[in-house]
């Protein structure tokens, strides 16, 4: 364990000096040499936000394997390892979309149009949601077998599959809708949303998962991110007045809702 400890932080560092190194060459050879000036505070004031949106978000998708870590023996820990686990090829999705499309909002919002920015973020949405929803068909089809080549025990996460992936692929209804805040200047309030989704799941799952087990984590881990896509839906919509939400949007573009 300590191994594999050691190994993600030095491919995280490793990552990080690339890509610093990468974009650097790649910014001297567009921008000219000039004056300098660094706006140490205000880069702190933008950059703890988001640190904290990155930090909660991460927190959010370990909290529910350290509660139940705390409450249940360490076979049931592991079932429920392996199953949260296996979510990742859904989670893919999401994390692929949000690499991309966070510039292109940035640009966007500076220097395009309501109707191209609400156009994108529609279709970023989708992009998201339609591919979540077929993985999580694919892990539901696949989930029995691939949880069993972790052992024969492990199949006993299988059904607790239904409602993790539920709770994913509603999250993924509004797309990468927290890089959508943190480009338009709403870093403040989205560190706030996801806080309060960490503090609700936490919640749950110190609540249900001593009456209902391993269930009680699953459902608490579907409800907390139910509630950060109903949140950061309605947020994107009353700061920005654009409807962020993959289904409503295909609503409205059908003929009987423009007529």
């Amino acid at each position: 364990a300590k191994t594999a400890v050691i190994a993600a932080i030095l491919a995280t560092y490793a990552t990080t000096i690339v890509q610093l190194l990468a974009i650097t060459a790649s910014v001297d050879r567009v921008v000219p040499d000039g004056p300098k000036q660094v706006n140490f505070g205000e880069w702190i004031s933008v950059s703890i936000p988001i640190f904290l949106v990155e930090g909660f978000l991460f927190l959010l998708t370990n909290a529910d394997v350290l509660v139940v870590g705390h409450y249940l023996p360490p076979d049931q820990v592991a079932v429920y390892f392996a199953t949260a686990k296996t979510l990742a090829l859904v989670h893919f999705v999401y994390f692929a979309v949000k690499a991309g499309v966070s510039q292109r909002y940035a640009q966007l919002i500076h220097d395009g149009s309501k109707q191209e920015l609400e156009a994108f973020v529609i279709a970023s949405a989708r992009w998201t949601f339609w591919p979540s929803l077929f993985m999580g068909g694919i892990v539901l089809l696949l989930g029995d077998p691939l949880l069993s080549l972790f052992g024969e025990s492990f199949r006993a996460g299988y059904p607790l599959l239904y409602v993790l992936v539920t709770g994913v692929v509603m999250r993924a209804s509004v797309g990468p809708a927290e890089s959508l805040l943190n480009m338009s200047g709403n870093q403040n309030v989205c560190a706030w949303i996801y806080g309060v989704t960490l503090v609700l799941s936490i919640t749950l799952c110190s609540v249900l998962v001593p009456m209902w087990g391993l269930w009680g984590a699953a459902f608490s881990f579907s409800t907390g991110m139910v509630f950060e896509a109903l949140v950061l839906g309605v947020v994107v919509w009353k700061r920005l007045g654009i409807n962020a939400s993959a289904l409503a949007s295909l609503f409205a573009a059908s003929p009987g809702a423009k007529s």
